[in-house]
């Protein structure tokens, strides 16, 4: 069977439910509310197809003779996660349940154009009719559904239809999503998260945002441009072509007053937002971890231990996401 075809609402909802642990068919059917006939049927066709596999007995609890769970079978299916920085291009591959199968990192020259991260692409990705696709994470602004991006910092991508560019080299499903959305997604995944930012600071610096549970991108995929908000009127000059971005501020310092920019621009972020979970990531605070957490307000406030490996491993998820 096609694992692209596996689509439907009852699909999706089964595997989403096994993911959060192994469950017999028993209590997938009183969780979905389906026929147990139904569910022998939705459990049938994805076995067939290699995404789930049966384990061991289980009790559901109360008496009577334990049934067999169910779980992801690994292997049944695998997607890439790219994540295309300033200065390098990490590939993760991951397997069905989310975990990293192998990592690698390859440097980008300076001035590096659409081809050249193209070309470093093409010899990590490995298509075969397990592999689901392939998700890139890159700075914004882009357009999420057309994959088109126009990154602040990387000169001469304007408007560079990524996704169709990487479908034709590579012949595989791509999604295209902002580096901090991947990001906040794979944190997601990892740990409950409602109402959170994921605050990355890397090379650039921005936010991914989870309103209700969501992902949330804005009506033009625009949301999270953290880094590119004013907070010093005559301050320096950012790589967006303004003036006193938090970014470009925050560059400019060191120490405990780069911390303390930060904090502010989080806080305001938090006052608008009423956000309860702030994540920090990204190079920059993974330094000085301690130094930044002592700056932040007093929400729940927390240093990923991902760091950039959680990018391409939220782009990764982007894909996966399609089958739950």
């Amino acid at each position: 069977m096609d694992l692209t075809s596996l689509r439907s609402h009852n699909d999706r909802t089964v595997l989403r439910l096994v993911r959060s642990g192994a469950l017999s068919r028993a209590s997938i059917a009183s969780q979905t509310k389906l026929t147990a006939q139904a569910v022998s049927k939705i459990v049938a066709r994805l076995m067939a197809a290699g995404l789930l596999e049966e384990t061991g007995a289980v009790r559901d609890g109360g008496r009577g003779k334990p049934r067999i769970a169910l779980q992801l079978k690994a292997g049944g299916a695998y997607a890439y996660g790219a994540y295309v920085d300033r200065d390098e291009l990490r590939v993760v591959r991951l397997d069905l349940t989310g975990e990293v199968v192998s990592t690698s990192v390859v440097p980008l020259a300076p001035m590096f154009t659409p081809d050249d991260v193209l070309d470093a692409l093409e010899p990590l990705i490995e298509p075969g009719e397990k592999v689901l696709g392939l998700g890139i994470g890159i700075a914004g602004p882009l357009d999420h559904v057309g994959g088109v991006v126009s990154p602040n910092g990387l000169p001469g991508w304007s408007r560079v239809p990524l996704k169709a560019l990487a479908e034709e080299r590579l012949g595989l499903p791509v999604v295209v999503d902002k580096d901090t959305n991947a990001a906040v997604l794979a944190e997601a995944w990892r740990r409950p998260l409602q109402d959170a930012a994921l605050v990355f600071v890397g090379t650039g610096l921005g936010v991914g945002l989870l309103l209700g549970g969501e992902v949330h991108r804005g009506a033009r995929s625009g949301a999270g441009e953290f880094g590119h908000t004013t907070i010093q009127l005559d301050g320096p000059l950012c790589v967006c072509g303004r003036r006193g971005c938090v970014e470009a501020v925050h560059a400019a310092a060191t120490g405990v007053e780069a911390a303390r920019v930060l904090a502010a621009a989080v806080t305001n972020l938090v006052q608008l937002l009423d956000l309860d979970q702030i994540v920090l990531s990204g190079r920059k605070v993974l330094r000085q971890p301690d130094l930044y957490l002592r700056a932040m307000p007093d929400v729940d406030v927390s240093v990923t231990s991902y760091g950039v490996d959680l990018v391409p491993v939220g782009a990764g998820l982007l894909v996966l996401g399609e089958l739950f």
